[in-house]
């Protein structure tokens, strides 16, 4: 396959997934965690067969576990913890109680 064809494949792949993000977002907020978790998994289903890695937004706005999308208040909860020089943010979902764990530099 060409590289240009290559190229325009790979952009398609990540405006649908990111519209698909968008989607998943809205539904989680409305309380349809069924629908939500479904467009995470075809999201993450487009980018592996396209080849693409999804921006940092989306790789850590969802659950690795349940594949619910993360929204601070309403299916995660957001944590700074500290341990003397070393900072971090935990995400914990309130589904399935995944956590991850992000090092913040001060």
């Amino acid at each position: 396959m060409p590289k240009s064809r290559l190229n325009v494949l790979r952009e398609i792949a990540r405006e649908r997934i990111i519209l698909l993000y968008k989607l998943a977002v809205e539904q989680a907020r409305r309380g349809d965690y069924a629908l939500a978790r479904r467009y995470v998994e075809i999201m993450l289903k487009i980018s592996a067969k396209a080849r693409v890695k999804p921006p940092r937004y989306i790789r850590r706005g969802y659950c690795r576990s349940c594949k619910i999308p993360l929204i601070p208040g309403v299916t995660s909860r957001v944590r700074v913890r500290s341990n003397g020089s070393v900072s971090r943010v935990v995400v914990s979902c309130l589904a399935c109680g995944w956590m991850r764990r992000y090092v913040v530099k001060t």
